[in-house]
């Protein structure tokens, strides 16, 4: 009996290291920005994070959704940042205070997450007319004439883990300044460093 129960024992052990790695992997690690504490540190390790200042307010991620997708629909992929704005910290989650930004991202047509990789150094000008920028907040969808900004994807890697490829970190910058129903708006100090996986990669 003995023999029967030490393999499987050791096995039931493999399998909960090898899963609590990977739930590790999803969870987001905020490191405070020296200069603007209430935002991430620009990272490329993974984090799960990702903040910018939208006027005076602040845009960042919450622990309770998950930061950020590819959506890949229509010959369109897109990368999709989901958190609040004037949020009270990541801790928390009020659907009121929801807000997503969307970039459609024109040239890149992934068939799996890890061709993501191929979006590593990339620089994305928003006012040309083949990118479309999308804001969800309080409740509205906005498509704001952007007067310039960028989407700049500094870094794309890939994360193995014991040999196996688990996710791409996409790690970049972000800002823009807009009309936004008939206002002049801004969204700066943006930064992201996320994984994307098979569970936030979507083709469809």
């Amino acid at each position: 009996m003995k023999k029967i129960i030490f393999p499987s024992i050791v096995f039931a052990i493999f399998l909960f290291v090898g899963c609590s790695k990977e739930y590790e992997l999803k969870k987001s690690v905020f490191i405070p920005d020296p200069d603007f504490p209430q935002l991430p540190a620009y990272t490329e390790w993974g984090y799960n994070t990702f903040g910018a200042f939208y006027e005076r307010e602040l845009f960042l991620y919450s622990e309770q959704k998950v930061p950020a997708k590819i959506i890949c629909t229509g010959g369109t992929t897109s990368f999709v940042l989901k958190g609040q704005k004037d949020s009270f910290g990541y801790y928390y989650w009020n659907d009121w205070n929801e807000m997503t930004v969307t970039f459609n991202l024109p040239g890149v047509q992934p068939e799996v997450y890890s061709d993501l990789i191929s979006v590593n150094k990339s620089v994305f000008d928003l006012t040309s007319p083949e990118i479309k920028v999308i804001v969800f907040m309080e409740g509205q969808t906005f498509e704001p004439q952007i007067l310039h900004g960028e989407l700049e994807f500094k870094k794309a890697q890939q994360l193995f883990v014991d040999t196996q490829q688990i996710e791409v970190i996409l790690s970049g910058v972000f800002s823009f300044q807009a009309l936004m129903d008939g206002e002049p708006i801004s969204l700066s100090e943006g930064r992201f460093d996320v994984g994307i996986r098979n569970d936030n990669f979507f083709k469809y």
